[in-house]
């Protein structure tokens, strides 16, 4: 990952990675739109990073190219080792995503 990068959000990141891979297809935003089943302006809202690509959606796109999810995501964000502590609403329990299934060792 390079110092821009880390500037970015993980939403900008995979719209430049899906963005790339347009590029290389010739692909427009119209092209996507079509794929996906939505407007263009969702389309331009998740490469711009202001909304979310959900893994269906980046499934359809890579399918639609014929490569992997992983290339199109692209390695930086495939083996990412830096996994951020997310906060459960309920109960006090902190779980880092990405990481391995610990389970629970009460009541065994």
């Amino acid at each position: 990952m390079t110092i821009g990068e880390l500037q970015l959000t993980e939403n900008e990141r995979v719209g430049r990675e899906v963005a790339a891979w347009m590029t290389r297809y010739n692909l427009r935003q119209a092209d996507i739109a079509q794929i996906l089943g939505f407007a263009q302006r969702n389309v331009s809202k998740r490469i711009r990073g202001e909304m979310p690509f959900r893994i269906d959606e980046l499934l359809a796109i890579a399918r639609y190219m014929g490569i992997s999810l992983s290339q199109l995501l692209g390695e930086g964000i495939v083996n990412e080792k830096n996994p951020q502590s997310v906060e459960l609403t309920e109960g006090s329990a902190t779980f880092v995503a990405g990481g391995g299934f610990e389970p629970p060792t009460s009541g065994l």
